[in-house]
């Protein structure tokens, strides 16, 4: 028997017991939601990587509030090891680039993703939200023996699965900053590894609408 009809069934058999007088109304039955998207702990953003992030200078771009936590010559091992700076900053989202000195100096073998998933894991648990960015072309000349731009984009391509799985915005800067056949865009870089002032413009107009997104 169907919801409604049982309850108009219940309906008649008050009025025959004199409920009749009484107003009788159906109970509102509303579909279940998810918990509210709670609003991030601050508009403050922190950028966690390397020396293509201490390089940046973040406040020609920006006039809110950015905190630049680029250090030199970083591993993403040794990037999460500093990590309590972004959960202690009161940054309400953190940017996350790192991983091509895994490739440079620790090599193909001992480059993963492992450690951008413990720093992305770490800022959520804080209620941090998280924007994973994706390796840079690097120019081939710089590159280590039998490394190529198709090792970096299946880097990329774990960090796009990691985005998808655990709901962390994703910013491709790889695909805007290469030529047509694939290769490094080279008027977009300084020294074939970190980007000219046009390159950080290209970077930062990928990455503001992901900021704007959740900040707000």
């Amino acid at each position: 028997m169907k919801l409604t009809v049982i309850l108009l069934t219940a309906i008649f058999a008050m009025s025959g017991c004199g409920g009749g007088s009484q107003m009788t109304q159906e109970r509102q039955i509303t579909p279940s939601v998810g918990p509210p998207v709670r609003a991030p702990i601050s508009n403050v953003a922190a950028f966690m990587g390397d020396s293509i992030t201490q390089l940046w200078n973040l406040s020609a771009y920006d006039s809110g509030p950015t905190i630049n936590l680029g250090v030199s010559g970083q591993t993403t091992v040794q990037m999460l090891a500093r990590f309590d700076a972004v959960t202690s900053s009161g940054a309400g989202v953190v940017v996350i680039l790192g991983g091509i000195n895994d490739f440079d100096l620790l090599g193909q073998a001992a480059t993963n993703i492992d450690s951008i998933k413990a720093m992305a894991a770490q800022a959520k648990s804080a209620g941090i939200r998280v924007i994973l960015c994706s390796v840079l072309p690097e120019s081939y000349l710089l590159m280590p023996a039998g490394m190529t731009l198709a090792d970096i984009e299946a880097f990329n391509q774990q960090l796009i699965e990691l985005a998808q799985a655990n709901g962390y915005l994703y910013a491709d800067y790889f695909d805007v900053m290469v030529n047509a056949d694939g290769t490094q865009n080279q008027s977009l870089f300084r020294d074939g590894l970190h980007p000219n002032a046009t390159g950080y413009a290209v970077m930062w107009e990928v990455i503001t609408p992901l900021l704007t997104e959740d900040l707000r």
